[in-house]
């Protein structure tokens, strides 16, 4: 990545609600983009005081905060992904050249007075946001080598970003907000018949939207298409029936609909980077010295 520009991403899916605790001096703008989920950041102390923000799927915010510490909480039960692109002033000012002039607001008087406090905005994410932050995401998670392609969706994430900002609209994909909702609908019915879905063909009967708008509608809402979106529901619902249940491998497979256990035990290392024995073996081992200490 290129100097003075980081990218981090948030993937968690707990069976519990979890929380946290952190503390951290900052010298970058952060441009926050929320893509699935909720999470609950209570700053306790920061350069713009208290204040609890609560993040939603759907939001993005930009913020530049010197010092701020609190707890984050994150409900359980459903998956929670976000991306972070973060920069220091003094690129971003290099990366805008003669841009500049879109610049407005608060972001304005952090790069033209860098002694300024902060700030932090939210709003919600256009959906040519939301499709560029969900790409960057999965290059991230899936650990794309195209350093090129990475910096390009970097820069992309941050024009669109400042343009909206600036108050200049672009053209959205044609997907309205009816065929937005039918999207949502059918991704519940994938979450409720993971194990034998329903084809592509099927779908298009069941809610009469056209297979070119199914697929173009799961990549600009989440990012992925249909079959990614289910392997990986699949191979989430593997990993906690691994920390939860007292199932083996083969009987893991089945339960998620895979028939070929080899193939199975392929896709989960190349998703979560470990074997599923090792890892079924490595969580309940832990469980069980956890229930030894407390007894």
């Amino acid at each position: 990545m290129q100097s003075g520009v980081r990218v981090s991403v948030l993937d968690v899916s707990q069976p519990c609600r979890f929380s946290f605790s952190y503390s951290k001096n900052n010298r970058f703008i952060d441009f926050g983009f929320f893509l699935e989920g909720e999470l609950l950041n209570e700053m306790h102390r920061s350069t713009i005081g208290k204040r609890v923000v609560e993040n939603q799927a759907g939001q993005r915010g930009v913020g530049f905060l010197r010092h701020v510490e609190g707890v984050v909480a994150i409900p359980g039960g459903k998956r929670t992904r976000l991306v972070h692109v973060h920069v220091l002033p003094e690129r971003l000012i290099e990366l805008l050249g003669k841009d500049m002039g879109l610049v407005k607001g608060k972001l304005e008087n952090v790069l033209n007075r860098p002694e300024c406090s902060g700030f932090l905005t939210q709003q919600r994410m256009s959906p040519n946001v939301q499709a560029v932050a969900n790409e960057l995401f999965f290059s991230v998670r899936n650990n794309v080598k195209l350093h090129m392609y990475m910096e390009g969706k970097v820069l992309e994430l941050l024009g669109l970003s400042l343009l909206e900002e600036s108050g200049v609209s672009l053209k959205a994909p044609s997907l309205g907000q009816g065929e937005r909702d039918i999207i949502q609908a059918i991704r519940e019915d994938l979450e409720k018949e993971y194990v034998s879905p329903p084809t592509l063909a099927e779908m298009t009967t069941r809610h009469c939207l056209s297979v070119q708008k199914i697929q173009a509608g799961f990549r600009q809402m989440f990012g992925t298409s249909v079959s990614g979106f289910v392997k990986e529901y699949r191979l989430q619902k593997a990993k906690l029936f691994f920390e939860e249940g007292s199932m083996n491998v083969s009987e893991v497979a089945w339960a998620i609909g895979y028939v070929n256990v080899s193939h199975f035990s392929a896709a989960y290392k190349k998703r979560f980077g470990v074997l599923p024995k090792a890892y079924m073996n490595a969580v309940r081992t832990k469980a069980a010295v956890c229930c030894l200490k407390a007894s």
